[in-house]
């Protein structure tokens, strides 16, 4: 007789071994998924994040090129003629005679504020010998010219304005350069070298509040308050363009070069701008306010020099023969003197980019404002009324 048992103890056993190896494959089968899950979610992971920064890239290279497209078109080159002399003989009298001829002076950048033709550039673009003789020639960026008249130069700071006379022109959009924060992507439009209309170069604000003395290449010196820093290279021509955000918006006035750096560049705040456009706009002519005080912005190294209480403010001296408070003004009947450092307007604390010139170009000529003062070891408040330039 057959027996079944031991057969149904093998199959048992066979069952057993069954499932211990179907019990093992599922445990690889488990542990290999979930090796190529965390190796596929690493995968997304990283992939992901390449792909994030590659999205950085490719909006930022999206706004520069919307940013230079909206702006482009209001940016003017702009070529200044002047008289130029030459001795000339006369070979049958022998007799030696000036004559004079008009001569390309400068070459230079400015850009359109207003649809009806305003323009602004540097003041140091538009310098000629004699303003009634000079002739300024303006070209658009779709080629159009135009000749433009010289409307004002602005005595305090190295801004200008044009006029050409046409209607329904492209014109820029001035943003806040206030909050103009270190590190702002920027972006430098102009006439290079004279040569290359509307060139561009992009770059960073790499400081803000710099003071600086500037010249030209007719060996005029000035002296620049409270301009922009930038490695946004700016050429020779580049000057009066303008210094644009990725907004579009114009938040500085190309104006200088470092000749002895690589890649440093100045323009000024478009803010410091603003009433000298206004003021043209409404007037016809630049009305700034006047305090009537030439002074020395302090740094620590400076105060301790000289010795002085506070190691910040505008500090009332002249550095040369020049009375540091000028005769009948406003500084003078409010009884400032030699010696005293401002600290405070309206009780802004003029440190940094505040220089005591931005703050007060803030107002209007009439306006009064509070000046906190440090006389030796006393502090005074005086109450004085702006005077207009």
């Amino acid at each position: 007789m057959l027996k079944c048992f031991p057969f149904k103890a093998d199959q048992t056993k066979n069952n057993n071994k069954y499932k211990m190896l179907e019990n093992v494959k599922m445990k690889y089968f488990l542990i290999t998924l979930l090796i190529l899950s965390l190796g596929l979610n690493f995968f997304v992971f990283t992939y992901n994040r390449g792909a994030v920064a590659d999205d950085l890239r490719f909006d930022e290279q999206e706004a520069t090129v919307r940013a230079i497209n909206s702006v482009m078109p209001a940016v003017v080159s702009i070529t200044v003629y002047d008289w130029d002399y030459f001795e000339a003989l006369d070979a049958p009298t022998g007799q030696k005679e000036m004559l004079k001829y008009k001569k390309q002076k400068i070459k230079g950048t400015g850009f359109l504020i207003s649809s009806d033709g305003y323009i602004v550039t540097n003041r140091h673009v538009v310098s000629v010998v004699d303003e009634k003789s000079g002739e300024f020639r303006v070209i658009l960026n779709s080629g159009k010219q135009y000749y433009a008249q010289l409307i004002a130069k602005d005595a305090f700071n190295d801004i200008a304005i044009l006029k050409i006379f046409d209607k329904d022109l492209p014109c820029v959009k001035l943003g806040n350069s206030d909050k103009l924060p270190i590190g702002t992507s920027v972006i430098a439009i102009g006439n290079a070298l004279g040569i290359y209309q509307n060139s561009v170069t992009k770059g960073i604000v790499s400081g803000l509040g710099r003071s600086l003395s500037a010249s030209d290449q007719f060996g005029n010196s000035e002296i620049l308050d409270n301009v922009i820093q930038t490695d946004a290279k700016i050429n020779v021509g580049n000057s009066g363009g303008p210094l644009i955000n990725l907004s579009g918006e114009v938040v500085g006035i190309n104006t200088a070069i470092e000749q002895q750096g690589s890649s440093i560049g100045f323009a000024i705040p478009i803010n410091d701008a603003r009433n000298v456009i206004r003021s043209i706009i409404e007037t016809g002519a630049i009305v700034r306010p006047m305090l009537g005080v030439r002074y020395v912005a302090l740094t620590p190294e400076i105060a301790l020099d000289n010795e002085l209480p506070i190691n910040y403010g505008a500090w009332v001296h002249s550095t040369d023969e020049s009375p540091s408070v000028v005769a009948d003004s406003p500084a003078k009947k409010g009884e400032i003197q030699d010696g005293d450092i401002i600290f405070e307007v309206n009780a802004i604390e003029i440190k940094n980019n505040n220089t005591l010139l931005s703050v007060i170009q803030k107002y209007k000529p009439g306006d009064k404002i509070g000046l906190k003062i440090q006389r030796g070891n006393k502090v005074i408040i005086k109450v004085v009324e702006l005077g207009r330039m």
